[in-house]
């Protein structure tokens, strides 16, 4: 008897622990917290706790189910996740939670669990007020980061993708906070996509911003934040010394100046930002970039057409370009100079064609660029003790000539050289001892005393 009784109890403690051991399986917790959460959400009053608790018990689920490696269950409560978020079943600082899960997986690498992690963040924001949206933005950010530096560019492109779904269901007027933080996300990622060298992502980017700032009603707040944006993604560039990105952002940047989708504002601070990239681009003998910048930036202000623009410009030009000279000669530097010199070229050619018709605009502007290009030339002929400016102008006809693929008439680059040459001598009481001895130059003047009388030269 006491025997049966003591295998009675052994199976029924057996019966117990297997249940028990039933009961701590993921598979069991899916089935519970599935039912409890179907319960919350038909309830009308939600008790703050047992929301807490539910949404902990999901996370603690995924966590476990990282670290046993099943994929089935770490889903299964994404899922459930994501429908709790969709009813509104949502703490504070949720997206923080959200975001640390998503660490921990791509430190563990689990990419796919990333991925739905992301997913989860898109019903997420739809519950959350304005300041807690701009924290889910950077921890959105954060993601995008780390999932950059682990090179999975694929997550960083469904961070983009959630981004850009948080800047299209805000209110430009109202939720400025949450568009310039969006717009600061996008900045970040695009400059590491850059780092990488993941063109796609950049031009998705650029492409998908540049929509929304034309459909969208324009502000400073915005446009300034637009300009920093580009800004940080040209000065990358150039660093990487890509034509092919240069021609992007340049391009998208213009496309949306002539759209008008930027204010006064934001088009001054490209100007100005645009100016110290090219500074700092001209620094690189081997780049280009500086005198691209500069072309762009004049393809700017022309279009804008107002006086106290061109005279920032032309003084930002000239600083650029006298960088460039001092640290590596007047011939190293005609790459960056060449825009002013171009820009005077076709100013003086348009002056001249019309005879009978004058464009005070533009006639100002040719001599705005003249004095500005022999401000430049005078101060390279400072850096050679026995140089002088006429020279040096000398100099830089010929350095021109030898660049005949940006060359498209020879005589008006003779002619202009000549001009900035009798510009120069205008004021000389010896001229004559100043004239250089170059024959190629000076043979034949190109102008005609109408011409000279015209120009006051």
């Amino acid at each position: 008897m006491l025997l049966l009784m003591t295998g009675i109890i052994s199976i029924v403690a057996l019966v117990m622990i297997i249940g028990w051991h039933y009961c701590l399986t993921l598979d069991w917790q899916i089935k519970l917290v599935t039912g409890r959460l179907n319960k919350l959400i038909r309830c009308q009053q939600r008790d703050r706790q047992v929301v807490q608790q539910l949404l902990k018990n999901i996370y603690v689920i995924i966590n476990k189910g990282m670290a046993l490696d099943n994929l089935i269950v770490v889903y299964q409560a994404l899922d459930l996740l994501k429908l709790a978020f969709g009813y509104g079943v949502v703490r504070p600082s949720e997206s923080a939670r959200l975001m640390a899960i998503g660490v921990t997986a791509l430190n563990n690498n689990k990419p796919d669990t990333v991925s739905f992690i992301i997913d989860a963040f898109r019903p997420l924001v739809r519950q959350l007020p304005p300041e807690s949206i701009v924290s889910a933005v950077d921890q959105l950010t954060l993601i995008a980061t780390v999932a950059l530096k682990q090179k999975h560019n694929f997550l960083a492109a469904k961070v983009v993708e959630c981004i850009f779904f948080i800047i299209e269901q805000a209110d430009v007027t109202a939720e400025k906070k949450i568009l310039i933080a969006a717009i600061k996300a996008l900045k970040v990622i695009g400059v590491l996509g850059l780092r990488r060298r993941d063109a796609a992502l950049f031009r998705e980017i650029n492409k998908r911003l540049s929509v929304w700032i034309v459909a969208n009603p324009r502000t400073d707040d915005i446009s300034t934040e637009i300009a920093s944006t580009l800004t940080a993604w040209l000065h990358r560039i150039t660093w990487l010394d890509d034509a092919f990105l240069f021609s992007i952002i340049t391009d998208s940047t213009f496309s949306l100046i002539e759209a008008e989708a930027l204010t006064d504002v934001g088009i001054e601070l490209i100007i100005d930002e645009w100016g110290n990239v090219a500074a700092s681009a001209c620094l690189n003998p081997n780049s280009r970039a500086a005198g691209l910048i500069i072309e762009f930036i004049f393809q700017v202000a022309n279009r804008q057409k107002f006086n106290k623009q061109w005279i920032k410009v032309l003084a930002l030009t000239g600083r650029v370009a006298k960088l460039a000279v001092y640290r590596h000669g007047i011939i190293a530097a005609f790459m960056v100079m060449y825009p002013i010199l171009e820009l005077g070229r076709k100013l003086l050619w348009a002056e001249l064609r019309y005879v009978e018709y004058t464009d005070d605009f533009h006639h100002e502007l040719l001599f705005r660029v003249v004095r500005e290009c022999l401000i430049i030339l005078t101060y390279a002929a400072r850096q050679n003790i026995f140089g002088s400016t006429g020279e040096t102008i000398v100099e830089i006809f010929k350095c021109w000539m030898a660049h005949p693929e940006i060359i498209i008439n020879e005589k008006s680059v003779k002619k202009y050289c000549q001009l900035l040459l009798l510009f120069w001598l205008k004021n000389k009481k010896q001229a004559k001892k100043y004239m250089p001895r170059d024959a190629e130059f000076m043979e034949p003047m190109l102008f005609s005393n109408f011409e000279r009388q015209r120009l006051g030269i």
